[in-house]
């Protein structure tokens, strides 16, 4: 089979995407409540239920695992989390929020305590650390641990240099505008790190978490460094 194929489908204010190879790898789930529209997806894109051979989930921030619960019972497929940051899948609670900017302290102050319900006994089925390898999920792909934004972040790296980088890349303003790092960052210093080794990598299109695409070449320099 040639290269994945990438279908962004926008939720609320976040993105899912479908990664489809010999089969197809779920990207994030969005808020609660969204569970329909990204089983919607998988039918639009002339997939089924059994097509479906992993849930990713980016990091542990609620809009990006909110409808995963659901989803799984669903679906009934395994769902990988980096390490660090399974604690708040399995608690239904956000990581920690570390503001760059007033609006940051502000969005950080409305949904700190934001919790979502526990539901169906979910556990993470796959739990990593730096690496995980997707070729027995029938992707030609790999899964690395990218903090900064949470220090339990992780990017799927597909070979044809494209990655999906859940919170590590943002737009400015949050939906469009020039590509920023994002409003929250945990660590600043392992954000410069995880930016490096994705370019190392070879990545040259980096899909966001919310919007759309970012492109290497629409990167400032000081992007790719610890200044931010």
């Amino acid at each position: 089979m040639g290269e994945a194929r990438v279908v962004r489908v926008p939720l609320r204010v976040a993105n899912s995407y479908l990664v489809i190879g010999r089969q197809t790898i779920i990207v994030d789930t969005g808020d609660p409540g969204y569970s329909q529209r990204i089983l919607n997806a998988i039918k639009t894109n002339d997939l089924k239920k059994s097509d479906i051979a992993m849930i990713l989930l980016t990091h542990g921030h609620i809009d990006h695992f909110g409808s995963v619960y659901e989803l799984k019972r669903q679906l009934d497929v395994p769902v990988a989390i980096q390490r660090i940051d399974e604690p708040y899948l399995l608690a239904g609670t956000q990581a920690p929020l570390y503001p760059r900017n007033a609006a940051a302290r502000f969005i950080k102050a409305i949904g700190r305590d934001m919790q979502v319900k526990k539901r169906y006994d979910l556990q993470a089925d796959i739990v990593f650390d730096d690496e995980l390898d997707l070729s027995d999920f029938g992707l030609d792909a790999q899964v690395v641990a990218t903090p900064g934004h949470t220090l339990g972040s992780s990017s799927l790296v597909l070979p044809n240099g494209i990655a999906l980088v859940g919170d590590l890349l943002v737009h400015k303003h949050f939906l469009f505008g020039e590509p920023c790092p994002p409003p929250f960052l945990h660590d600043i210093k392992k954000h410069a790190e995880s930016m490096r080794r994705l370019k190392n990598m070879g990545v040259v299109k980096f899909l966001p978490g919310h919007g759309q695409a970012i492109h290497l070449k629409e990167l400032h320099q000081t992007t790719m460094s610890e200044q931010n």
